[in-house]
């Protein structure tokens, strides 16, 4: 096989400590499911398609690239997010002095929402590509091998005499049902490499799948330059077979679905917890909602179907900040969701939020408060992130300050502050909310009943002693690097 017919898709070098700071012993390592769909694509277009996560085999640059090399590619695809794209360019420019001739190309959610400054800021990338990448994947592959014009494929972003351009857009995927089923072999290990958040986890192994793309939501904060506002999904039955695939080849035994609103697709739903119901697998799963898209009937089938969570995009505590947020849900919306997912005998969480837009001490002291008044078992607070691609990365100076330093917008550090408020004023209310919030004797005793192994026990440990450590340690992680 030629040289050009192998390419290896790559997640960057990227520590744990680098994703979630302070509170990496709680963070989890999750597989890139973008890669694997680009890869599982390629492959099945006849070419020699790997990956090579070095994130989730802790690799440095220098590891990194000698797998790489090793390998002979024609072509590299990275991925990036916003805070590791510094990280993708620093391989990529090592890989570019270690063979001039390979084709480095960069893609992922960051590249999508600001390509022409990413392209600028880094020239070690040869070329970018936008938004789904799918099809254009195959399309551009086979282009440089044939050496065919590139700017004839849509969806990429070129370097000519001129500076960078883009050619056509890329249309969104429809059917999903026509992309091949993932091969999750070409990851590493799922059951040693990967482990979700230790907030998220009942049981063990467990895998992620997300079974939609697009969000219909217009919230100020949301980054949709990828899968855009329109709602697409595979079949229940297809989402059965990838659970089916996952369960029997792999030993998964919990499956998140990380759709950015799994009840979106109220009959689809209905459908997958049918099938699940049927099967009988010893499986749970948990999934994310809006508070505005369940009811009773939906709750009950997802419970017999083995769902033990869900997670809803709370946000805040304060009816005028989720209307300045543009979220369309009320404080009310969110009792009664979550009192009718808690009677279904699922376990509700909550997504907050602190330093929107129009904040104000009162207003966070609000979502304190009704984060605790609410009978949630688990509850995540970050600081408001203007990540590429939103609204509010655009207007985030008309309502307060904002450090625009890419490998600090990690939601884990208080880089917008809303006018009225201050970075420490931001830092406080959060200590105040996770300790207020995990330090009760129903939060704590509900932990020790999950516990099923030692291994189960260790992950919770490193959890709450991350917790401590982050509650007692007045510092703020700085910029830091992939080891060498």
């Amino acid at each position: 096989m030629g040289r050009r017919k192998k390419i290896i898709f790559v997640n960057p070098p990227l520590s744990i400590e680098d994703r979630y700071g302070v509170k990496h012993q709680s963070g989890g390592q999750t597989p890139p499911l973008g890669l694997l769909c680009l890869a599982t694509m390629a492959r099945e277009k006849g070419f020699d398609a790997s990956i090579l996560d070095a994130a989730a085999l802790q690799l440095g640059y220098r590891e990194t690239v000698g797998a790489i090399l090793e390998q002979a590619p024609g072509c590299v695809g990275i991925t990036a997010v916003t805070i590791s794209i510094a990280h993708a360019a620093e391989l990529a420019a090592r890989l570019k002095k270690a063979d001039p001739g390979l084709v480095v190309m960069i893609g992922g959610p960051h590249l999508t929402a600001l390509p022409g400054e990413t392209m600028e800021r880094y020239p070690q990338f040869d070329l970018g590509v936008v938004g789904e990448a799918d099809h254009t994947i195959v399309e551009l592959l086979e282009a440089l091998e044939s050496g065919r014009d590139l700017s004839q494929v849509k969806g990429l972003i070129l370097r000519t005499p001129a500076g960078t351009a883009g050619t056509a857009p890329r249309e969104r995927v429809g059917k999903m049902d026509e992309l091949p089923m993932p091969a999750w072999e070409l990851l590493p290990d799922l059951t040693r490499y990967y482990c979700p958040p230790v907030h998220t986890l009942k049981r063990i192994p467990a895998a992620l799948l997300v079974a939609s793309r697009g969000c219909p939501g217009k919230c100020t904060f949301c980054d949709r330059s990828v899968f855009g506002n329109v709602l697409r999904a595979y079949s229940a039955r297809y989402t059965f077979e990838m659970i089916k695939e996952l369960y029997h080849r792999h030993g998964v035994r919990e499956i998140q679905l990380r759709d950015d609103n799994f009840t979106a697709y109220r009959s689809r739903t209905l459908e997958l917890c049918a099938l699940l119901r049927e099967a009988r697998l010893d499986l749970v799963w948990t999934c994310a909602g809006r508070v505005d898209m369940v009811n009773p009937e939906l709750l009950r089938a997802m419970k017999e179907a083995g769902c033990w969570q869900i997670w809803y995009g709370v946000e805040s505590g304060s009816d005028e900040i989720l209307a300045r947020i543009m979220k369309n849900t009320t404080t009310r919306q969110v009792r009664d969701a979550v009192r009718m997912t808690r009677d279904a005998g699922i376990s509700p969480c909550g997504f907050f939020m602190l330093g929107h837009p129009g904040e104000t001490p009162a207003t966070l002291e609000s979502t304190i408060r009704f984060s605790r008044e609410l009978p949630l078992d688990e509850a995540h607070f970050s600081f408001t992130t203007p990540f590429p691609g939103s609204w509010l990365y655009d207007h985030a100076e008309e309502h307060g300050t904002f450090d625009r330093d890419w490998s600090r917008l990690n939601g884990w550090l208080p880089v917008f502050v809303p006018r009225g408020l201050t970075a420490a004023a931001l830092e406080a209310a959060s200590k105040r909310a996770f300790r207020g919030f995990y330090f009760r004797p129903r939060i704590i005793l509900s932990y020790l009943l999950r516990i099923r192994s030692l291994r189960h026990a260790a992950i919770y440990f490193r959890g709450f002693m991350a917790l401590l450590e982050w509650l007692f340690k007045s510092r703020s992680p700085g910029k830091s690097g992939a080891r060498d």
